[in-house]
């Protein structure tokens, strides 16, 4: 079994973080053994309020993300807070250093890209703010998805989904990505 932070801090966009989570947990219900089990990793303690009113509990926090085995970072209105998160951005390095996977969904690209993990590498936010990528070294591509190496990108809020399958198709295959897709109903 896989694990995969999935980030949240307060004012994220719920849809960038429910659609991977989506994804990634109808892993459970097609194998017990080789699947990837999302939990829900905050950038502050107690319930967090995201963009749009839903308030989230955490499972754990960003001081120790060597535990998981891929990070997913979402974005919306609260991520010039969270690029100013030391905890996340050392985290994600290190998780990014270590070889692990490293994602995002939407503009939680330039939190990827303020730890440093996107310089020199192709990558997509939303359609807004693609320009903004440049000014981290980053070659901005207008793709829902894009893979670097260990890095996943994915454009806006709805891309979220085609980045959950991404990843799982990266860590279990491309027949557990269709199998996921074909469960959850989604037919891009």
């Amino acid at each position: 079994m896989y694990r995969a932070a999935v980030i949240v801090f307060p004012k994220a966009e719920e849809l960038d973080f429910v659609g991977v989570w989506q994804a990634l947990g109808t892993t459970e219900h097609l194998s017990k053994k080789v699947c990837i089990r999302p939990c829900l990793v905050g950038t502050v303690t107690g319930p967090i309020k995201c963009a749009h009113g839903l308030t989230v509990m955490v499972d754990d926090d960003v001081n120790d993300l060597s535990k998981y085995d891929m990070v997913v970072v979402p974005g919306g209105p609260g991520v010039s807070e969270a690029m100013k998160n030391k905890s996340l951005l050392v985290g994600i390095r290190k998780m990014y250093e270590a070889g692990k996977t490293v994602c995002s969904v939407c503009t939680g690209a330039f939190v990827l890209a303020e730890a440093g993990v996107l310089k020199g590498k192709r990558a997509t936010t939303y359609h807004t703010r693609m320009d903004e990528l440049a000014k981290y070294d980053v070659f901005p591509v207008r793709e829902r998805v894009v893979v670097e190496g260990k890095v996943v990108t994915g454009a806006g809020v709805a891309a979220s989904i085609d980045v959950g399958l991404k990843i799982v198709g990266i860590f279990l295959g491309t027949e557990s990505a269709r199998k996921v897709s074909e469960w959850i109903e989604y037919q891009p």
